[in-house]
């Protein structure tokens, strides 16, 4: 049952532990064939010969080495190496895929000593006829059912775990925040479900998230900027990471200057490319600026007297905006890929 042992590790340590890393899963493999080492005719027994000979003459098959004792002892020497590495699950995973397996086997005929040092068999299935036979058509089965598994867990823990696979699901606002908190280098996207707030008509589709905004989010289609606090009332939200997305920022600095040949240059030198800037400019002529009503779109611009604030506001536009204009103030510039 070396295989099956290895494949049911690795489906619960990727599931329970949410990773898809190899070396957890390597290490789930190496912890769900120790519980063998107890016989010198398992792979493990081969390969530890002299170990596994003094524990076979010593112990019957299935008894200290199947124990919850040997888990525990397992856990006790892995999670301080793998604390101390920075790698927890990576430690966890060994005791974890020894606990699986010896599990596995108390569906079997013989059972194991799961309790040792306590000589009681934990065997899961009381008729004898229904319990596995190693190399039988019943672990087959078990085999075909845990490599599904192992393929669902790193199809989930890929997508942040099971938890995230869950939120995900039902749209929680708490799961979308985490999932754009965690993919910094891409491109993530908001997967809608609501109405705009001005005319209750459908807002459905997949928006570019640009930034959070406490538990909301600013969001593009494209055409137009969004808040999903603001401009629309969500029904579900869903995020998901999708291309790599490099995002570059720079700083510009004014000094009672006219801004737009400085912004030209900025377009010219990212041709198409999303740009976008934030923060607050003092303008000379502010009832030169026009500022169109923002409607159901975020407002990316605001005056109030002399004082220009920029939020995630187009570059084309502010360069229309600002063509008259002698301004002093910094800006952040937001450059997507």
């Amino acid at each position: 049952m070396a295989i099956t042992h290895a494949c049911i590790a690795t489906a619960g340590v990727s599931l329970l532990l949410s990773t898809s890393h190899p070396l957890p899963l390597v290490l789930a493999v190496l912890g769900s064939q120790l519980p063998d080492l107890d016989t010198t005719t398992s792979i493990i027994g081969q390969v530890l010969y002299p170990v596994s000979r003094w524990i076979e003459d010593r112990f019957p098959h299935r008894s200290i080495t199947h124990s919850l004792v040997a888990t525990g002892a397992i856990a006790a020497l892995s999670l301080p190496i793998a604390l101390y590495f920075g790698n927890w699950k990576a430690g966890a995973a060994v005791p974890l895929g020894h606990l699986l397996s010896c599990f596995s086997d108390c569906f079997t005929r013989q059972g194991v000593q799961l309790f040792w040092p306590d000589p009681a068999w934990a065997i899961s299935v009381s008729n004898p006829r229904r319990r596995l036979r190693t190399g039988g058509p019943g672990e087959y089965w078990v085999l075909a059912a845990a490599v599904a598994l192992l393929l669902v867990g790193i199809h989930v823990a890929g997508g942040g775990g099971v938890s995230v696979a869950v939120g995900q699901s039902i749209g929680l606002r708490e799961t979308a925040i985490s999932t754009y908190n965690a993919h910094p280098q891409n491109a993530v996207y908001a997967d809608i479900k609501g109405v705009w707030a001005d005319d209750r008509s459908r807002a459905d589709g997949e928006y570019l998230i640009l930034k959070a905004d406490g538990s909301e989010f600013i969001v593009t289609d494209g055409s137009g900027i969004y808040h999903t606090g603001q401009s629309m009332v969500v029904e579900s939200l869903k995020a998901r990471a999708g291309e790599p997305m490099e995002t570059q920022t720079e700083t510009l600095s004014f000094a009672d200057e006219n801004p737009v040949e400085r912004l030209q240059q900025l377009a010219i030198s990212h041709p198409g490319k999303a740009i976008y800037l934030t923060g607050t400019l003092t303008v000379d002529y502010p009832e030169g600026i026009t500022l169109q009503p923002p409607g159901r779109q975020y407002e990316t611009a605001a005056i109030m007297g002399e004082t220009l604030t920029l939020d995630l506001h187009p570059l084309e536009l502010a360069t229309v905006q600002l063509s008259d204009q002698w301004v002093v103030g910094r800006l952040a510039v937001s450059i997507g890929s």
